[in-house]
């Protein structure tokens, strides 16, 4: 039963009290209190809250108060000595503890009648502050001497708390591995795992870490084989730069960490998630699998020997939360709590979080060989009905949050039945030849020229004319083109396998680094300065956006002429380029007014495997025009 503090109390039943800041808990479990006898009284605490002040009122009546030693003790383990041998000889307890009182218990020697008296224990009650008050509470009363006695009638508990976080306060960071790929540390890349918590924490890849669509709990999901036996090419997820805001993740109880666990293996040492000094796991804490242990997994902290356990069967999607509150290790399975451990030291590891590995690298059976997802630590300890809503939540393809998850489009596109799809192709064609047959023979239906077929743009040499030109299946792909698509059928087309985009441009306009170039194809003729062209004295570049992820905004493009960058509204005055981009919004069989514009003034997108056209001026003639791009 719960009720509303007052200042006058009519004691009669047991019963507790919550509201936003208090929680008042009863005990009215009378009986005497004999010579050289203690016995405990309870205050069970349901909820789950960070306390930031205890008080305590007692009603005992003894002759020769000195004769009574009580304590409380938190659920947490914490005891506080409230008064011990104080009072001499006069007569009761009929206290309110509370550190704020001006008169200590230990300086009052007056017989208590009547109302509580307002005391300051023996010994701070501060000593709760910042412990989560859910559990049971001991008020422990003790009579220590011969001759006299008395009877204790009631006491009460007051917690006062801050509300206990929500799942969504204190994430420090959040990987839902969601990426359409990972460059795995490649050209300086090292934050492509994105970090969703908003902390911008953002891992990287190492070696062939992967992430794919293929048997993920949402979306896509980390696949670290780990095959591997040269110590250097580890899959795993790390933090290459060790910062300061890296490193403290995880770094002081409480906090809690949860993943999806994919474990292919047995007979090894492997870590899921982790955070130590060294591969001597002596420090820090882990989600591990430990050399023949069969089919379990540990959480273990300060020592790889102190550990929570539970079983993790082979071949099939887990989720595991584990959590630390400073006391006690808690393992949660598929959003059910499975295993306790008491732990009351943890020396911190030194180095920042890896999932997949430990810190060096140096032994392979240290790696990781499966799948993680989800992979997620927060400040703080998740509840219990926290982790089974995060379980249900992610297992419905949700958010860990109950939000909506959109998947990124990735390696993938569609073409819609009789129509045609102005396409682009996510991928790089620099170094490596790839043909027609490559991309789309496996996925699209029917036979090429008959039921489908693609058409690129072709563009004359000696006036600013452009033309189609439809290729064969052996014809090689270009990079950073357009292409037009066209099917009898509704086809789905993949990319997988691929060479993914080197963003490799070291232009210093690039305003969201990494960047990417493509090659545009200037005008032949310039009006004025060639006189009349029936042609006209444009040229419209069919292109394609080789990003896998999401959008880019056309804003964020910069022109390159002759090596000096434009905004697309600069080099439209300029006169280089129309600032607008055209792009394909149509079905069917007739594309003719089908487009959208838009410019860098407006909401415009490059979008994953979408083309655009792109309208060059008279002034580039001559000049060398390149287009920069973003990564997504």
């Amino acid at each position: 039963m719960k009720r509303v503090f007052h200042t006058v109390l009519l004691i009669l039943v047991c019963m507790t009290l919550s509201r936003a800041d208090v929680t008042v808990i009863d005990n009215n479990d009378s009986q005497a209190v004999e010579d050289r006898t203690c016995f405990d009284v309870t205050f069970d605490m349901p909820n789950s809250v960070t306390i930031t002040d205890i008080r305590m009122d007692i009603n005992i009546t003894h002759t020769y108060r000195a004769d009574l030693d009580i304590s409380l003790k938190s659920p947490a383990g914490t005891s506080v000595d409230l008064t011990s041998d104080n009072g001499g000889s006069a007569d009761n307890l009929y206290v309110h503890f509370d550190d704020a009182a001006s008169e200590s218990i230990t300086d009052d020697d007056s017989d208590h009648t009547g109302a509580l008296n307002d005391r300051s224990p023996e010994e701070a009650l501060s000593a709760f502050d910042d412990e989560d008050a859910k559990g049971t509470w001991t008020l422990t009363i003790c009579d220590d001497a011969n001759r006299d006695t008395g009877k204790y009638y009631y006491a009460t508990l007051y917690i006062d708390d801050t509300p206990p976080p929500t799942v969504e306060e204190g994430l420090q960071v959040n990987f839902q591995m969601d990426e359409c790929y990972w460059l795995g540390g490649a050209n300086g890349v090292d934050d492509d795992v994105i970090d969703s918590s908003g902390n911008g924490l953002n891992g990287q890849s190492r070696n062939n870490a992967d992430n794919t669509a293929t048997n993920a709990v949402i979306c896509r999901a980390g696949d670290l084989n780990n095959t591997y036996s040269d110590a250097d090419q580890s899959d795993a997820v790390f933090y290459p730069n060790e910062t300061t805001e890296e490193t403290n993740i995880g770094s002081t109880a409480p906090f809690s960490v949860s993943a999806w666990l994919y474990r292919h293996n047995d007979d090894k040492w492997m870590a899921a998630v982790i955070k130590v000094s060294d591969e001597s796991w002596e420090d820090g804490w882990g989600l591990v699998h430990t050399k023949d242990s069969g089919e379990y997994i540990d959480f273990f902290v300060d020592n790889y020997t102190k550990y929570a356990r539970t079983s993790l069967p082979s071949d099939t999607w887990t989720h595991i939360v584990a959590t630390y509150d400073g006391q006690t290790i808690r393992l949660y399975k598929n959003g059910s709590l499975v295993d306790t451990k008491s732990q009351n030291t943890y020396n911190v590891g030194a180095h920042a979080v890896m999932v997949g590995d430990d810190v060096s690298g140096s032994d392979i059976d240290d790696r990781w060989q499966g799948g993680i997802d989800e992979v997620k630590i927060w400040g703080h300890v998740l509840s219990d009905s926290d982790v089974q809503d995060i379980y249900d939540n992610e297992s419905n393809g949700l958010n860990f949050d109950g939000s909506t998850r959109e998947c990124k489009k990735c390696n993938g596109a569609s073409v819609g039945e009789n129509s045609w799809a102005f396409i682009g192709i996510p991928v790089d064609l620099r170094d490596e030849t790839i043909t027609v047959d490559d991309v789309f023979s496996d996925d699209m239906n029917g036979s090429y020229e008959d039921d489908w077929i693609l058409y690129k743009r072709t563009y004359s040499t000696t006036d600013n004319s452009s033309d189609y030109e439809a290729l064969a299946l052996d014809d090689t792909l270009e990079f950073g083109v357009g292409y037009w698509l066209g099917s009898r059928y509704s086809n789905e087309w993949f990319i997988d396998g691929l060479p993914t985009v080197d963003y490799n441009s070291t232009n210093s306009d690039c305003v969201n680094d990494p960047c990417v170039e493509i090659d545009l194809t200037p005008v032949t003729l310039n009006f004025e300065e060639d006189g009349i062209d029936a042609s006209g004295p444009y040229r419209y570049n069919m292109s394609g956006f080789i990003g896998l992820e999401k959008p880019v905004d056309w804003a964020d493009c910069r022109f390159i002429i002759d090596g000096t960058a434009y905004t697309p509204s600069d080099a439209n005055a300029s006169g280089y380029a129309n600032k607008q981009i055209w792009l394909y919004n149509g079905t069917g069989t007739d594309a003719s007014n089908s487009y959208i514009t838009c410019d860098d003034t407006m909401d415009c997108k490059l979008v994953p495997f979408e083309g655009f056209w792109i309208e060059l001026h008279g002034a580039t003639k001559g000049k060398t025009v390149k287009l920069l791009i973003p990564k997504e």
